[in-house]
């Protein structure tokens, strides 16, 4: 893997578009190697705040630092140490499922040892090797897309709504993903309260309450 894990700090921040504000003083401490979801219905700002952790989008007012072994990112360098993976993810459709990985895998170095064929093999899409990305099942490409994030070098990982067209043998996939394949990296995941997609979390932030709390795991 590229490194230790990422940190983050959030002090005061919020997010408005237009002259609506969506978010607004959200403080935070994401450790490095820890897991937090950010819960909220559909239109609270979770995906908002999760695009702004992961340096894609910068809040409106306030401060995000990333701290990285020892050092201080840049925003602009920041998306290069992270994967992400998100339900309107756009992916190629007219690209089969072994050229979109290996594109993937060009763009992005994969964790040691991962190659087309081994992530074929976890995305459960062996045999859809030759099939063009368009013509697979939603389910099928939410399982693409979080095997590429999951196989991608990055110090955290940064999931919306990871379960969604996931039936229950892929949910339990995705536990098992999570399990498996996170090694320690930070962990990022917005959900609208479905507990299967942050199994043994850390922290918690409801963002339609303003309520931070962190977890004691065992």
């Amino acid at each position: 893997m590229e490194g230790q894990p990422l940190g983050i700090a959030v002090e005061g921040a919020g997010k408005r578009y237009g002259r609506q504000w969506i978010l607004r003083g959200v403080d935070l401490d994401v450790a490095p190697g820890s897991m937090l979801a950010i819960l909220g219905a559909n239109g609270s700002g979770k995906s908002s705040l999760l695009r702004m952790l992961c340096a894609f989008d910068r809040p409106s007012e306030g401060r995000i630092s990333w701290q990285w072994e020892g050092q201080q990112l840049d925003p602009m360098d920041t998306p290069l140490h992270v994967a992400y993976c998100a339900p309107d993810q756009a992916l190629i459709s007219d690209l089969d499922v072994a050229e979109h990985i290996a594109l993937h895998f060009e763009l992005r170095r994969g964790l040691a040892g991962i190659d087309v064929p081994g992530a074929l093999e976890l995305a459960r899409l062996e045999t859809k090797g030759h099939v063009r990305v368009g013509n697979l099942s939603s389910g099928m490409r939410q399982r693409l897309s979080l095997t590429l994030a999951f196989a991608t070098d990055a110090c955290a990982l940064f999931l919306d709504e990871p379960t969604s067209h996931l039936d229950q043998e892929g949910r339990s996939w995705y536990a098992g993903l999570v399990e498996g394949w996170r090694q320690g990296r930070t962990l990022v995941v917005a959900s609208n309260h479905d507990q299967g997609e942050y199994p043994g979390v850390d922290a918690t932030l409801d963002v339609s309450k303003g309520h931070y709390e962190k977890h004691i795991n065992h």
